[in-house]
Parts: C-alpha cells; sequence; structure tokens
C-alpha cells in the first residue's frame, strides 16, 4: 500500500534522470515508531497517533509520483496497472493479518459490549471501508471500545483505498493538460481546501466523521500530491541547479519539518484534533520530505540503513502491531513489562516473516506482474471476498469457533432478552418478544422491550386478566433483568415494559435527575412516564432498576478506589443525596398519582475485577482480574448502606413504595461471589447480572410480588 510501501523501484520522472529517495522510507520509521509507541502507552508519547497523518502525506506524494511517471498511458490503462500496482501490494499482507486475526479473535475472545462494533469493521476492512463503520460507533477514536477491536487499525488503510478512487482521474487530468501547455492541479488544490474545510467545522461538531472520513482526511493526502507536482514533477526541477544555497535551504527546512513533528508527537490535544494539529504533522512531514535540490544531515541519518530497514517493513508493523496489542490486552495483559515485551517481540517476528515472504514474493512474481491489470484486479476482488466470509463465518459463529469458557456456556453468563431455559425448565407458556418505538421519541438509542404471553402449551390461558402490567425503569442494569422478567411474564401472564437507555438511571440517589445527568436522559424519563400513563391500571408495578453505586471496574480498567469511596461518602454526596431524595418525590408522583406500586432495586454487590473477561486459564494472569471475584459481604453492605438508607427513607413515606433486595440471595452469610457456589457465573461484569443470576433471583423477586400484594400466591 502506497501508505507504507517502499519507494524503492519508484520512478520519478524527470528531464535527466529518475530518483529513489531513500529518507523517505525514513520517514515512515518514524511514522510507524511513534504510532505503535502511543499504542503501547498513551503517555509515552501522547501525540504519536499523527504518525499517521505523516503516511498520509508520503501516500499522496508517493502515488502521485507513481501515476506521473506513466504519463503516456489511455487513461483505462494508466487506471487498469495502477489498481493492478496497488492491490499487488496491498492485499497478500492485509488478507493474512485480517484472516488470522478473525481466526484468534473468534477462538479467545467473548462477546460482549467491549466488542461489539468487531464483526462489522472486520467484514468492511476487506474492502477498505472499516473508517465508515467506525464512522457509526458511540465511540471516538481515543475511547476503550477501539482499544479492544483488533480492527481498529484499518480505518486509516480505508481513508488510503477510498483515496485511490479519486487520485488516478486527479493526476492523469493535470498530467494530461500538461503535455500540452503547463498548468495549475487546480481540482486537487480546491478539493484540498474544501476537505481543510470540513476538517475544521467537523472536528468539534462530528468528531468522529472528522476523524475517520475520507472527506475531512483528504486535505492531507492533497498536500502530499501538491508537494510532488509543485517541488518534485520534472517540469519543477528543470533548469535549477545544486547550490550551497539550496543545502542551507534544505538544512533549515528539515530542521522546521523535525521541529514541526516533535511538537506534535508531544502536545497533540486530542479535543482539537484533526483541527488544526494534523495540519501541523502534515506540515512537517512535508518539509521533511523537503526539496529536490536541498539536502540536510537530518535526511542522511533517515536515509541512513536502519531508519530505511524499519521504513521498508512500515506496512506490516502496522497491520500487525494492532491486533497484537488488542489480543494481549483481552487475554495475558498489555500493563506490565512482559506484556509490553511479548508485543514488541511478537510484532518485529510477524512483521519481518510478513514483510519476507507475504509482501514481497507478488512483487517478484513475474507471472502476476505481466497479467493482464483487468483480470489481475477480478482475480484480486474475488480472493478478497472470499477472505472476508471466511471472516465472516469465523466472527459469526463463535458457538463453532469459541474456546472460551464464556462462549461455550454462553446460557449461563448472557443476560439475552429471551431466556433459553424456560422450556427445558419445564414453563408451558410462552411470551411474545417484541420492541416498539414511542411515538415522537427524540432519544434515538431507546426502544420499548415488551413480553406478551402468547401460548400455553398445557391450556392454560394466555390472557390472564387478573395479572398486572410491569413497567421497568432504569439504565442497562435495568435490561440485564430481562431473562428474569421475561420468565416472569410466562409463568403468570404479566405483560412486561422495559424502558432504558445505557448511562440514564431513573432516580440513582448520587444527585437530582435535572441535574446531575444529561438533557438526553431526562427526555428519555418524560417519554417513557408519559407512555406508563397511557398504558398502566391501578395496581400494576413499577420496577426501578439502576447503578446506584459507583464502579470500582468497567469493563475495560480500573477506577480510582479512594476517589469511588469519596464519591459515596464524602460530605458533599451526603448533601447530594439529600437534594436527590427529595428531588425523587417529584419523579416518583407520576407513578403514585397512577396507583402503581413502586419496586426499587436494593443495589446488587458490586464487585472489582469483571468476571467475563476473567474466566479462561489465557486470562488468568491479566492485571484486570488481580482484585479477584469475591467481597466480604459486611463491605458490600456498607458499600450500599447510604442508597438502601434513602431507599427506606422514600418506602416510610410513600405507602406504594417497597424495596426489593437481591442481595441476601447472591451472598452467601459472610462472603459476597461472582459465581455461585456450584461455580456458575451470577455475574456479567462487576455489577451487571448473568442469566443465571436472574434464574436465581427469580423465586425471591416473585415472592416480593406476592408479599405487596401485586400478585395471588401459587
Amino acid at each position: 500500500m502506497d501508505l507504507f510501501s517502499p519507494c524503492k523501484k519508484m520512478n520519478i520522472s524527470t528531464s535527466t534522470q529518475s530518483h529513489y529517495i531513500r529518507h523517505v522510507d525514513g520517514m515512515r520509521a518514524i511514522a510507524v515508531i511513534s504510532v505503535i509507541i502511543y499504542h503501547l502507552h498513551s503517555q509515552w508519547l501522547p501525540g504519536g497517533f499523527t504518525g499517521v497523518d505523516i503516511f498520509f502525506v508520503i501516500s499522496g506524494f508517493v502515488v502521485t509520483a507513481s501515476l506521473a511517471s506513466h504519463d503516456t498511458e489511455s487513461i483505462f490503462s494508466f487506471i487498469a496497472r495502477f489498481y493492478h500496482r496497488r492491490l499487488t501490494r496491498i492485499l497478500p499482507a492485509l488478507l493474512v493479518v485480517l484472516l488470522a486475526t478473525a481466526l484468534a479473535y473468534s477462538i479467545l475472545i467473548p462477546r460482549s459490549w467491549l466488542s461489539g462494533m468487531t464483526e462489522r469493521v472486520a467484514l468492511l476492512a476487506f474492502f477498505g471501508l472499516s473508517n465508515i463503520a467506525l464512522q457509526d460507533q458511540s465511540d471516538v477514536y481515543f475511547a476503550p471500545r477501539a482499544e479492544f477491536n483488533p480492527f481498529t487499525q484499518t480505518w486509516s488503510l480505508g481513508v488510503e483505498e477510498q483515496f485511490y478512487l479519486l487520485a488516478p482521474c486527479l493526476i492523469y487530468l493535470h498530467v494530461a493538460r500538461s503535455r500540452r501547455a503547463r498548468t495549475s492541479p487546480w481540482e486537487i488544490v480546491l478539493l484540498g481546501l474544501g476537505s481543510m474545510t470540513i476538517m475544521g467545522l467537523w472536528t468539534k461538531s462530528a468528531p468522529l466523521q472528522a476523524f475517520y472520513s475520507i472527506a475531512s482526511r483528504f486535505c492531507e493526502l492533497a498536500v502530499g500530491c501538491l508537494w510532488y507536482l509543485y517541488f518534485w514533477s520534472g517540469r519543477a526541477q528543470s533548469g535549477v541547479a545544486p547550490s550551497r544555497r539550496f543545502d542551507q535551504f534544505g538544512t533549515a527546512t528539515g530542521i522546521l519539518g523535525v521541529a514541526a513533528i516533535a511538537t506534535t508527537f508531544l502536545l497533540t490535544k486530542m479535543e482539537s484534533f484533526p483541527f488544526p494539529w494534523a495540519l501541523m504533522a502534515v506540515a512537517g512531514a512535508s518539509l521533511l520530505i523537503g526539496f529536490p535540490r536541498g539536502d540536510s544531515r537530518i535526511r542522511s541519518v533517515l536515509a541512513s540503513k536502519i531508519p530505511v530497514a524499519i521504513g521498508l517493513r512500515s506496512y506490516s508493523l502496522y497491520l500487525w502491531h494492532w491486533p497484537i496489542l488488542v489480543l494481549l490486552r483481552w487475554t495475558a495483559g498489555l500493563e506490565t513489562f512482559f506484556g509490553i515485551s511479548a508485543a514488541i517481540t511478537l510484532t518485529v517476528i510477524l512483521a519481518e516473516i510478513s514483510y519476507r515472504w507475504i509482501e514481497s514474493p507478488p512483487r517478484r512474481n513475474a507471472y502476476w506482474i505481466k497479467m493482464p491489470p483487468m483480470l489481475a484486479v477480478v482475480l484480486a476482488v474475488s480472493l478478497t471476498t472470499a477472505c472476508a466470509l471466511a471472516a465472516d463465518f469465523m466472527l459469526n459463529n463463535l458457538n463453532i469457533m469459541g474456546r472460551s469458557s464464556v462462549t461455550r456456556h454462553r446460557t449461563d453468563w448472557y443476560a439475552d432478552h429471551s431466556d433459553p431455559m424456560l422450556a427445558e425448565q419445564g414453563f408451558a407458556c410462552q411470551s411474545q418478544l417484541g420492541y416498539r418505538n414511542l411515538p415522537g421519541v427524540t432519544v434515538p438509542d431507546m426502544v420499548v422491550i415488551e413480553y406478551h404471553r402468547n401460548h400455553c402449551a398445557d391450556g392454560t390461558l394466555p390472557t390472564n386478566p387478573e395479572a398486572h402490567n410491569i413497567f421497568v425503569l432504569g439504565d442497562s442494569h435495568a435490561v440485564a433483568y430481562m431473562p428474569l422478567l421475561h420468565r416472569l411474564s410466562v409463568d403468570t401472564g404479566m405483560s412486561v415494559y422495559a424502558y432504558q437507555i445505557p448511562g440514564c438511571p431513573y432516580i440513582d440517589f448520587h444527585w437530582p435527575m435535572g441535574t446531575g445527568h444529561p438533557k438526553e436522559c431526562i427526555a428519555h424519563a418524560r417519554q417513557a412516564i408519559a407512555d406508563i400513563q397511557s398504558l398502566a391500571k391501578p395496581g400494576d408495578i413499577a420496577f426501578l432498576s439502576s447503578l446506584r453505586l459507583f464502579r470500582f471496574v468497567d469493563q475495560w480498567g480500573f477506577m480510582n478506589e479512594a476517589e469511588v469511596l469519596r464519591a459515596q461518602f464524602s460530605a458533599d454526596a451526603t448533601t447530594l443525596r439529600e437534594q436527590a431524595i427529595a428531588d425523587a418525590n417529584t419523579w416518583l408522583q407520576p407513578l403514585i398519582d397512577l396507583k402503581l406500586s413502586i419496586i426499587f432495586e436494593a443495589p446488587t454487590p458490586i464487585f472489582k475485577s469483571p468476571p467475563f473477561r476473567c474466566a479462561d486459564p489465557w486470562t488468568a494472569a491479566n492485571p484486570i482480574c488481580a482484585k479477584g471475584g469475591t467481597e466480604p459481604r459486611a463491605y458490600e453492605e456498607w458499600l450500599r448502606a447510604p442508597v438502601v438508607s434513602a431507599m427506606q427513607h422514600l418506602a416510610s413515606t410513600i405507602p406504594q413504595v417497597s424495596i426489593y433486595d437481591p442481595l441476601p440471595e447472591l451472598c452467601g452469610a459472610e462472603t459476597c461471589s461472582v459465581r455461585s457456589v456450584s461455580g456458575r457465573p451470577l455475574f456479567f461484569d462487576a455489577d451487571h447480572l448473568s442469566r443465571y443470576g436472574n434464574e436465581v433471583l427469580y423465586p425471591s423477586f416473585r415472592a416480593h410480588l406476592v408479599a405487596i400484594g401485586a400478585l395471588k400466591p401459587g
């Protein structure tokens, strides 16, 4: 791929000679090393990710030089040969890396929120479209989910390959006009300026698009194109002779280039990227490429043996380093010296193998090189499609491929919307699962999940006229109760309506709803209440389940324990909780007016390691698992005491309010554990219930409904 392809054998046409620009390979070494350092530990080189911007400039420069060297061909031959060369360069290493990564990932890694984008990004990576998939997610490049997706690095290849759709036509038009008279590449200039404008506008308003889209990144590639056309093409060089003045000028531009790149590596601010910081990297890369008649010691260093050798292998280094880092992050861990050493060693070994025996052979194969370009393109696309289908099969058939305990025992782990164990456990009825958008909804992620009993094999009437509806309000912890609620609907005939959006709790007692949560969460809550008002009848149930303790760990890393405890127990936290209790009356009043029975879920135990990431032998040494899966019961009760006290206050003042406490069913007399006595998982991660955890809680939840008169005994 020209983003990383060596300049060796690249002819840059001039009036008298051809050039191999050796120091550009040295620039690739700087770029790929900076990216790897950043990905190993972002604090070591805070702006190291701007190495990709250096690659973009180099790519625009080299692609233009390569295309301009074929300026005597017809446009059809011009384009066909270009794609033949590019596919020869890109595909061998890319297909091997994507297939190997898909295989390892499907075998070792269980599906979770962290891996939610993996399958789609992987499939589109085969066709140079992964950057488009990454634009559709909810996380920016610097967010945790990107760090756990082994295909994230292919976004830059997607930008490159989309650039290839434009470059041949743009360069051919310019070269064709220049045969008749010297002209300016005005199309590239205008498109580059337009792209830069988009980058500036999107950096704040649409950061995902600004980072991943060819529309905003084209300007970086365009600078490389224009740098070649204005300063390195044959016409740009004609009549210019070497002089001491150009040596001094080359030294000055080299120093400025190094200074600009060093500034971006050390000072780039994520919130102001790509605009304007990417432009600093682009300027530095352009100045470091320099001018054809200038020279400097900096160029000499970049053109020396070691930087050039690394630069020649930069494509394979870039392709391999990221999936290795991600797979280690998922398994043994990347935080230790051993993990980092293993990552570097594996990257170097696999990159060398890739460079010598995967990348290079097709470029030397006489049969392939002499093949008609269109036939070669058709064969390459066919091979790519076959590989994509193979990877898609692996990633979407984890029941066949997966070796993780979580994957092999998924019915215990995953709290899916339907409980697959009901028929096996003797429940004779079935409930229809449905999804519904609210009329005029303004919260795009909000979907109402519903269960309605519709069939009973033992002659029981599907519709139970005495059954109440149960309305569920909360965040992702409410949805973690879906297997229990499915079981309740099948067992009792109750209809279930669950309103949730991740990250939007309903009365969490941390702070008042109106001041402590995003406006989207408040809109969600109000729309949910309005829908409940249209459906509820007296005696129905409102079940309020949310995360009401601060986490010690999420799916990807630890929180600061001292800060967690301060947020829960400080004087400021107590004041905010008192305000939240008073505010809760406002949010409960519509439910009280409907004469609903209101059930608060008391906090479940909260742990310091996520069980699904610690379930396999190859994850045992991962630092994320170091704090284990047990906590003293007394400690858990102490942690949640302020929240339980707040709930008890409401229950003592509002007759319709009761508290369902899952902790006695989930904990032993002395210890709370992520697993049952039999070893089955009670929790999926550090605070969300597993499906088996739902099964364990169902009898006590049903008993609570009987106790408050919402369900008849039996």
